[in-house]
């Protein structure tokens, strides 16, 4: 069970920050909120990356949880953070 907790974080890493970036270059102009808000273009692409990001950063926490404890909420919240990351990058540009 730890390769598929490992495999669903890994791949909620690559749908979130895929969703990042397309977010991005829809909104290259403009500050991308980042809890509360809409932006300017949001791509319905991008909802569905964000949705299966999110369900399987979930699905791979509880998967490691049972094998590895602990450990397993730093592998979320670097799986999780990439596009945190992204957005903050791309919003310090404005100011």
């Amino acid at each position: 069970m730890i390769t598929w907790g490992l495999s669903a974080l890994f791949l909620a890493a690559v749908f979130g920050t895929l969703s990042m970036t397309r977010l991005i270059a829809a909104n290259p102009d403009t500050p991308l909120p980042m809890w509360r808000g809409r932006p300017q273009h949001l791509p319905f692409f991008t909802i569905i990356l964000r949705a299966l990001s999110f369900g399987l950063a979930v699905f791979g926490l509880f998967t490691l949880v049972q094998e590895i404890g602990f450990w397993a909420v730093p592998l979320f919240v670097v799986a999780v953070g990439l596009p945190i990351v992204l957005n903050v990058r791309h919003n310090r540009r404005f100011r």
